[in-house]
């Protein structure tokens, strides 16, 4: 048995690092002793690559997954037709360091008979592969650990309160449908759902609420739909530019019946406040954002003073609780 070892100090969150390491379709951007890697980042999973280092002839392998500690370490495993000539086990193990950053390390087990006579090419070519790609990792995650994203203009609006009460919403078209809104708004937040509509170039929606009876539909009330009819909140879009006027639920024993949805963006004569809060930070993934972009969204939103969730605030997870436990009191 041999073990070559490496490593190397990254100044970015283990977030950021295990992302850009299980991102494969990125791989050809950055990591070029696996430029065409392919298959699922599963335990059991069958993975299939070029393998290139230098002064050593291209090879294609097919390791297979061992180990996932999500963050945290990554094992596969390639064989010979006859394991017992040759075997590696590859290693990739994240370690946080106090005060930030991590040490990555790159190791690989090497196990069977012809390990001895191969050794000295692997401790010296496998190792300088692997010491590049440890650069490259480094250089990728550190960039994108200090990446600014365009989150929402609100992000940097006033921290003091601004009432929209009788503020008009108005959606882009030029002759615009319009919402006059009677209250003012409360839980204005930033939201990462797949469902709220935002703004060009915003990476998340703006959403507030408003007592239900207290909108009125002031013009152009023909040309609303409602954009999925399967969702519990009832989105009412402008059939022409796609602008979410606002959200309405209809079941009774919902959550939120009786408050609708606003985006407070779309107020004219003045800028809604600084959100309160941003709910549903994760669901970005699933609507296009990379996983190594998530650590800067919530950077931004700490430093901006928004406190971030994968959910909705603290404050209203407790009353859709406690709004459960009524209707099972009364069923």
């Amino acid at each position: 048995m041999k073990l070559l070892e490496t490593s190397i100090a990254i100044n970015a969150p283990a977030e950021t690092v295990w992302a850009v390491l299980d991102e494969l379709a990125s791989y050809p951007d950055w990591n070029q002793m696996l430029p065409d890697i392919a298959g699922r980042t599963t335990v059991g999973g069958q993975l299939t690559t070029t393998f290139v280092r230098p002064n050593t002839p291209v090879m294609k392998i097919s390791p297979k997954i061992t180990r996932i500690v999500a963050a945290r370490e990554l094992r596969w495993m390639t064989q010979a037709p006859d394991p017992t000539t040759f075997s590696g086990e590859h290693i990739f193990r994240i370690e946080p360091r106090d005060g930030g950053g991590v040490t990555f390390h790159n190791d690989e087990i090497f196990r069977g008979s012809a390990v001895e006579e191969r050794w000295p090419a692997l401790n010296t070519n496998t190792r300088a592969a692997y010491e590049e790609v440890n650069r490259r990792l480094k250089e990728r995650a550190e960039q994108i650990a200090g990446t600014k994203v365009s989150l929402h203009p609100a992000v940097n609006g006033p921290s003091r309160a601004v009432s929209l009460a009788g503020a008009t919403l108005r959606c882009q078209c030029a002759d615009p449908v319009e919402v006059k809104l009677a209250e003012d708004i409360a839980h204005n937040h930033l939201c990462g759902c797949s469902k709220c509509w935002k703004p060009e170039g915003a990476l998340l929606a703006q959403t507030a609420v408003v007592p239900t009876g207290t909108l009125e539909i002031l013009k152009g009330e023909e040309r609303l739909r409602v954009v999925d009819e399967t969702q519990k909140v009832q989105r009412y879009a402008c059939k022409t530019c796609g602008v979410h006027l606002f959200g309405r639920v209809s079941d009774p024993d919902h959550h939120f019946y009786g408050i609708d949805f606003v985006h407070p963006e779309l107020a004219q004569g003045g800028q809604a406040a600084k959100p309160e809060f941003a709910g549903f930070l994760s669901s970005l993934i699933e609507t296009g954002t990379q996983p190594s972009q998530m650590h800067a969204v919530r950077g931004q939103l700490a430093a901006a003073g928004i406190s971030a969730y994968d959910a909705f605030s603290p404050e209203l997870m407790a009353i859709i609780a406690w709004h459960k436990v009524k209707l099972h009191a009364a069923a």
